[in-house]
């Protein structure tokens, strides 16, 4: 596992069980054994928890340790912090490119101004982490939201990618 944004971030091979990765990073912040620590997912939309936001907290704690995901192809990359809100996201620049629709990234006043395909893959990849850190995903409309409305570090990626991080 390679580290970016002050320990916040891992890389790490899409072969590895996620919430086993969360499980351990999460136990290695709050100095506990793994097993004591419990995951798993919540989705906004419909509750389920075979799919969604992923959560991570210490076994008979209430309180959830922030934590995000992503994955593109051979690559997971996991976030894990003390506080606040966070989203990471990974994407590949191709297939931003193949997907792009100005309208539905853009914000209004984002509009009109030229971009090439890696910048607007981590325009993409930027506001996904947003909507990670709001926590409600995709059922936010990527448009209604703008780069300034978190704190973003673009994180080092796989040569063809762009990630990012977001904390609110």
């Amino acid at each position: 596992m390679n580290g970016d944004a002050d320990g916040i971030v891992g890389r790490h091979g899409s072969e590895e069980d996620a919430d086993a990765v969360l499980r351990t990073r999460v136990a290695a912040l709050l100095a506990l054994p793994a097993a004591e620590v419990l995951v798993g997912r919540s989705c906004p939309r419909c509750g389920s928890s075979g799919h969604g936001r992923p959560w991570a907290r210490a076994r008979g704690a209430r309180t959830e340790v922030p934590v995000s995901l992503s994955r593109c192809g051979p690559h997971l990359l996991t976030a894990v912090a003390p506080t606040g809100r966070l989203g990471v996201d990974l994407e590949s620049v191709a297939a931003v490119a193949r997907g792009w629709d100005e309208e539905l990234v853009l914000h209004p006043s984002e509009r009109g101004v030229a971009r090439s395909p890696r910048e607007r893959a981590a325009l993409w990849a930027r506001k996904e982490a947003i909507l990670k850190a709001l926590g409600t995903g995709l059922t936010t409309e990527m448009s209604s939201l703008r780069e300034d409305d978190a704190e973003i570090v673009d994180l080092a990626a796989p040569p063809g990618h762009v990630a990012a991080l977001a904390r609110l």
